[in-house]
């Protein structure tokens, strides 16, 4: 079993093509823009919310509805256009809103990397209330944290001269929306650094980071 999953891993690696900015592989086949695209992503874990009531007041306990207006803004401001010459269509669905009950995240199987192709499509799609799209991107294990220099001991000094980092992760996968075959797949760890404190433009810089990574290297992105 264990020399199985390595086969797959290693089928995938061999037959995808690399991409900059994020530990991701997308298909060589994959090079014509869609029409459109839905992000689906599952409940962010944020490690620190103190940083979130202060910079994101609004939004203390709404944290997923301020991550899908941004996905949503920088995606926007970033896609292709079509073969006809009109933009990409794009929604944004927080999981589990998109859905009548069921869990609230993903299976990812024991890889956590949506290795098999058709994963995500495998399950109760009777209960799916996604938005119809050309393409699928599929978001989970997301977590944001601060790690500042003091934690790093680098003491007061590293600390003037670099505050510290804010770091976004999670594990993706782009799907053809029509043959449910995996585009791509991929861990992601964008970051922002920041001087003295976490900044409400920290919060937005980093989301703007993650988007850029994540869709580095398709046909999706200008």
């Amino acid at each position: 079993m264990k020399s199985l999953k390595f086969f797959l891993v290693f089928f995938t690696v061999f037959f995808l093509a690399g991409c900059a900015g994020s530990d991701c592989f997308i298909s060589e086949d994959w090079d014509e823009p869609p029409a459109s695209i839905a992000v689906i992503f599952t409940n962010p874990i944020v490690e620190n919310m103190d940083d979130v009531a202060d910079d994101l007041p609004e939004y203390v306990n709404s944290f997923s509805t301020w991550v899908t207006s941004e996905f949503k803004k920088y995606i926007e401001a970033n896609v292709k256009s079509g073969k006809e010459g009109t933009k990409i269509g794009v929604d944004v669905v927080h999981y589990p809103s998109g859905r009548a009950g069921g869990p609230s995240s993903f299976v990812m199987h024991e890889t956590e990397l949506l290795l098999e192709e058709k994963d995500f499509f495998a399950g109760d799609n009777e209960h799916m209330a996604f938005p119809k799209a050309d393409v699928y991107l599929i978001m989970d294990c997301i977590t944001i944290k601060n790690v500042d220099a003091s934690s790093s001991g680098v003491g007061l000094l590293g600390y003037i001269m670099h505050g510290g980092d804010l770091f976004f992760e999670a594990t993706y996968a782009f799907y053809d929306g029509k043959t449910h075959e995996r585009l791509g797949v991929g861990t992601l760890q964008a970051s922002e650094s920041y001087f003295f404190g976490v900044a409400k433009s920290t919060w937005e810089e980093l989301m703007e980071n993650a988007v850029e990574d994540i869709f580095e290297g398709t046909p999706v992105f200008k």
